[in-house]
């Protein structure tokens, strides 16, 4: 449940409140930028990267923004706790607090999921949107939560969840627009690739787009390209819009 409001305001047509929630795993603090307007907004949970939220917060509410200015109900997740900033210093913290984590953060983000749906909308699609780490965490709980109907990722893959014989322990994917640099040297092009062919294994559809050389983050151009896809993917599967 949420508890201790953390602030709220208008910013023109959008809602911005930002929450602490408790959650199983601790609390969790939440922005929400809510779409103007009555009837059923569709949820999307924005999952930020290894270095946090803070570093890169502009980035992330300028997505949320966008996304709550074209009828979504947009929420960013601030995920770490103070032991995840701490490690979050270097790639190799990072990554093994990644492989420690990532059980509780799916739970976390599970949590919060079922808070949203309980605020008046509990038939309402969800949908997740990551980055880099986030989109590493975004499969985990899209995979684990049927709740959830569609997923962005932003140069991930598949996180290293394997059964006793040695294949890959997913068995769940809903649809999946995958965006990744062909010159991307931190999660190389191939990581996504795995993570579209595994879902396409599953029988869902799964899109990837590449950008030929763009690295761990995106040009300008890209980057707009990468957002309008990614709207118009939410639009279809998310408010059935062709």
């Amino acid at each position: 449940m949420f508890f201790g409001g953390l602030g709220h305001a208008f910013a023109g047509d959008i809602h911005i409140d930002e929450t602490m929630q408790a959650t199983s795993q601790g609390p969790v603090v939440v922005k929400a930028f809510l779409a103007a307007g009555q009837g059923v907004h569709p949820a999307i949970i924005i999952r930020h990267g290894s270095q946090g939220r803070k570093k890169f917060r502009t980035f992330y509410e300028r997505k949320a923004a966008q996304l709550a200015r074209a009828g979504f109900d947009a929420y960013v997740l601030d995920y770490y706790n103070e032991q995840d900033v701490t490690c979050s210093k270097t790639v190799e913290t990072r990554r093994a607090n990644f492989s420690r984590r990532i059980g509780a953060w799916s739970q976390m983000v599970s949590d919060v999921v079922t808070d949203v749906l309980a605020q008046g909308h509990k038939a309402r699609p969800v949908g997740i949107v990551g980055f880099s780490q986030g989109g590493y965490l975004g499969t985990s709980i899209a995979s684990r939560d049927t709740r959830i109907t569609a997923l962005v990722v932003y140069y991930g893959g598949i996180p290293a969840q394997r059964g006793a014989d040695g294949k890959h322990a997913i068995a769940h994917m809903p649809p999946l627009l995958e965006l990744h640099g062909n010159a991307d040297t931190v999660v190389p092009m191939e990581r996504g690739k795995e993570l579209v062919e595994l879902t396409r294994s599953l029988g869902q559809s799964a899109e990837m787009v590449i950008y030929p050389g763009e690295g761990h983050s995106f040009n300008r151009s890209a980057s707009t390209d990468a957002e309008q896809r990614t709207m118009e993917f939410f639009q279809v599967r998310l408010m059935g819009e062709e």
